[in-house]
């Protein structure tokens, strides 16, 4: 006949014990470990005043990682015109609206000063100190000669150009410009009333850099 056995409680030293101490750590720990987890917060739906955030494409995923970004931002989405896609107007036209909302509030001051980008009070400012001391003369000709600010500009297959990014004085709109851009639109196979969107991130290296894409796959399409 089996001896019966008896179970009893298990338990710990008193905490004077070191050993006891330590078991009632590791009890603790367990404990932690085992919590059930908070519950997640309900979704709840947006109010009239609010947009929802749109899904970024794989392609610009992919193109960011690669780059080492962590974050990037929809810019825009806009129609092909004649003058993006002409060799002779030679730049990429982007709305004053979209530059000073999705743009410039990422930008640092000197990016804001590299690309013409400074607000018009300051602007004005600047001519009327001109007309009491130095004269403008001298400040149009450096606008004239303005360059930009330097970003990188990829496409939807990954191909990347340095171009410029400056404000026109005249129609206070925005250009993406630079002797590469010829290329680049081609590349990215533009077409006259075709549909594309534009996002915004800075690489590993904190360069502003954009991506700019047909809304849809060309070469699926065709």
């Amino acid at each position: 006949m089996s001896a019966t056995h008896t179970l009893r409680p298990f338990y710990f030293s008193p905490l004077t014990d070191a050993v006891g101490r330590e078991n009632m750590k590791t009890l603790d720990l367990i404990a932690k470990l085992y919590a059930p987890l908070p519950l997640p917060k309900q979704q709840t739906p947006a109010t009239s005043g609010e947009k929802m955030v749109e899904d970024m494409p794989e392609w610009v995923v992919k193109l960011i990682v690669d780059k080492g970004a962590t974050f990037a931002w929809k810019v825009m989405e806009k129609e092909i015109y004649a003058s993006d896609a002409s060799d002779q107007q030679n730049r990429f036209l982007i709305r004053k609206q979209i530059i000073d909302d999705r743009i410039m509030p990422a930008m640092t001051e000197e990016e804001l000063a590299s690309a013409n980008l400074i607000s018009t009070v300051a602007s004005n400012r600047s001519r009327l100190y001109n007309r009491e001391g130095e004269g403008e003369a001298g400040e149009r000709k450096q606008g004239r000669e303005h360059g930009g600010l330097e970003v990188m500009v990829y496409n939807r297959n990954g191909w990347g150009c340095s171009l410029y990014l400056t404000r026109w004085d005249a129609s206070r709109a925005s250009v993406l410009k630079g002797g590469k851009y010829r290329e680049f639109h081609r590349r990215s196979h533009f077409a006259i009333g075709g549909l594309v969107e534009m996002w915004a991130f800075r690489d590993g290296d904190g360069k502003l850099c954009f991506v700019i894409g047909n809304k849809v796959d060309l070469d699926i399409s065709l």
